[in-house]
């Protein structure tokens, strides 16, 4: 078993600057020294490590992902599965653009990382390693590809992942989504495959890591009772290429007192997808129940039904770049890679 290690930053490999009193932790360089302690890593698999660059999770942008998508790429054929060790923080994010953009390759890959620095004697970044391993081996000797993230002994679908603790070990949730694997008793067990349309996902191929654009101007907005209707016109007004509105409920928008209906009917003649989304943690987003959401979508919004928020607005990101503005909604509601149920729709 092959496997390239692909390194970014993050937590696990974060130090002090111990000359600088009271300086932060951030990534340090010394990624080989940090890896090469973990004897355990070593004598279940051969190990490349390739570090591409070093990042608190927090500043990792689009064109980050691009770096780790050519480099997967680049070495598909040479390697029977990839670990990329990334901060917690965006780890989310980069799991389901990964979904989306590596769904039809067909090895698994994993992502890990650690609470607390490799360095530190109570680190978790050694537990987190070596069960991404174990479940690296399962996942290859089954033949089964996707993206996933492995953390606290769970191995969980990468369109289905939220950070939901800050400080905690146990820092990462399957929404609405069962759990792909578990450590038990040291082994490690797969439950599920998860589904991917690699069909589909053949139609946005790339013919090239040049061709790869992830659409960036999209407006997140989170209502609030009161939210001012004002706010939202000099919104569109900025002309982002999608807003996504974080909602109450199974969905909706607030059409007395203050009145966003017109506003999405604004936005969507002016060639900008307006998505409803929810603040609940878990559950659907269903238009059709309520008045409020009915007059929403008659107004042009479109729901992200049971996609979590990172995973809806990745796919925005995906998507755009590559279908005209008219199909959008099409294929936003199309299953890709389990990021939605089809069963919904």
């Amino acid at each position: 078993m092959k496997i390239l290690l692909i390194t970014t930053g993050g937590t696990i490999v974060s130090k002090k600057d111990a000359k600088r009193a009271g300086a932060g932790l951030i990534p340090s360089d010394e990624i080989n020294t940090l890896f090469s302690k973990t004897h355990k890593l070593n004598h279940s698999a051969k190990i490349a490590i390739c570090p591409i660059f070093l990042k608190d999770s927090t500043n990792i942008n689009p064109n980050d992902w691009i770096l780790i998508i050519k480099k997967i790429y680049e070495n598909k054929n040479l390697f029977d599965g990839f670990i990329i060790t990334h901060g917690t923080d965006t780890m989310a994010y980069t799991a389901s653009i990964l979904s989306y953009t590596l769904g039809n390759l067909l090895k698994p890959v994993i992502l890990t990382g650690a609470m607390i620095p490799a360095s530190y004697p109570d680190t978790d970044a050694n537990y987190n390693l070596e069960n991404s391993i174990k479940f690296m081996s399962v996942l290859i000797g089954k033949g089964q590809s996707g993206v996933s993230i492995c953390f606290n002994g769970k191995l969980m679908h990468g369109t289905r992942v939220r950070k939901i603790n800050s400080q905690s070990a146990d820092a990462f949730i399957s929404v609405s989504y069962n759990d792909i694997g578990n450590i038990n008793n040291g082994k490690a067990e797969i439950n599920i495959i998860p589904f991917i349309d690699k069909t589909g996902l053949d139609d946005f191929s790339y013919n090239s890591i040049d061709e790869i654009r992830f659409e960036k101007n999209i407006f997140p907005i989170k209502l609030f009772p009161g939210f001012s209707s004002d706010y939202l016109n000099k919104i569109i007004d900025i002309k982002p290429s999608a807003i996504i509105i974080e909602s109450f409920g199974t969905g909706g928008l607030p059409y007395l007192g203050e009145n966003l209906l017109p506003l999405v009917e604004k936005a969507v003649l002016s060639d900008i997808i307006v998505v409803i989304s929810t603040q609940c943690f878990k559950g659907v987003v269903d238009l059709s129940i309520y008045e409020v959401g009915q007059k929403a979508m008659k107004a042009g919004a479109i729901s992200t039904h049971d996609m979590i928020y990172e995973a809806a607005v990745t796919k925005l990101m995906w998507l755009m770049p590559m279908v005209p503005i008219q199909k959008v909604k099409e294929y936003f509601l199309h299953n890709y890679c389990d990021e939605i149920i089809k069963n919904l729709i």
